[in-house]
């Protein structure tokens, strides 16, 4: 089958995107999304699917990017009763380790590829070609999809080898350090705030010094300026996210105390309603905003 014949099933903030950079690529997409009116501006370029079957029948490579552990469990059943012997589902989802590696298992015996590939990075830098990839699985069929995800956007792309659950390992541990670096900009923006010096400068010089890097320039300005209600990773995702690197720590007996602060700011600031503003938004909570 035609390498440049795709699925992709998924159609949120960050996978529309990747759909246009594989469109733009030269590549025929066969697409489904579970509220299909977020596919519209590509009806004229691609096919609409009607369902996750019908997707599987006409391509040997599926990705899916979607926003939980639920939604990968729904559409997990037809992608393997669907798929062609030997195909390859790439799950670029944030999802929890455990559930890829029960995943794994049902589609070796069913004589299918799994292939976990996580993404860094914000709809923006999607946008920009600017994201970086997490890949763990079998050899060949990451040979085979790395031209792909270049194409889709991947800057940079990290190889943890055979085992799908271990790029979701280093994905939630991605998260985990953005997540704490947040906190810790707010905290330390509370306290110089409260010994009247402004927190602008502050961000200023930790900006070009020490931590002049993508996550500290990009959320510290977020979090200086409150622009939180034009999300682009929701809170209710982080707090998602946060849950499952607790899971993950907790299945290997790993402690980690930090993940009960940034629980705690999360769920304070759902109880506020703000389940859709971005995920920075519960800085505001540690920064004694609200």
């Amino acid at each position: 089958m035609d390498h440049k014949i795709l699925g992709f099933i998924g159609a949120g903030h960050l996978a529309q995107p990747l759909i246009r950079h594989l469109i733009d690529a030269g590549y025929q997409l066969y697409l489904y999304n579970r509220t299909p009116s977020k596919l519209e501006a590509f009806q004229q370029e691609a096919r609409i699917c009607g369902s996750v079957g019908e997707l599987c029948k006409q391509v040997q490579v599926v990705i899916s990017l979607v926003a939980d552990d639920t939604a990968l469990r729904e559409i997990h059943p037809a992608i393997l009763d669907h798929l062609p012997d030997g195909g390859i589902h790439v799950s670029m989802s944030t999802v929890s380790p455990q559930l890829i590696e029960q995943l794994h298992e049902k589609y070796m015996e069913s004589g299918k590829i799994l292939i976990s590939a996580p993404i860094m990075g914000r709809p923006e830098a999607a946008r920009a070609k600017a994201i970086h990839i997490c890949m763990a699985g079998e050899a060949a069929a990451k040979n085979q999809i790395e031209p792909i995800l270049k194409d889709m956007g991947a800057r940079l792309i990290f190889d943890y080898g055979p085992h799908p659950m271990h790029a979701n390992v280093a994905k939630l541990g991605i998260n985990f350090l953005l997540a704490t670096a947040m906190e810790a900009m707010a905290e330390a923006y509370r306290m110089v705030e409260a010994y009247q010096l402004p927190a602008e400068q502050f961000y200023g010089m930790i900006t070009q010094t020490l931590f002049n890097c993508a996550a500290y320039l990009g959320y510290g300005k977020l979090i200086l300026q409150e622009q939180f209600d034009e999300a682009q990773f929701s809170l209710r995702l982080g707090l998602k996210d946060v849950q499952l690197v607790q899971q993950a720590a907790a299945a290997k007996n790993c402690e980690m105390p930090l993940t009960e602060t940034l629980k705690a700011h999360l769920q304070q600031a759902m109880g506020k309603g703000w389940a859709e503003k971005d995920w920075s938004a519960f800085t505001a909570i540690a920064r004694g905003k609200s």
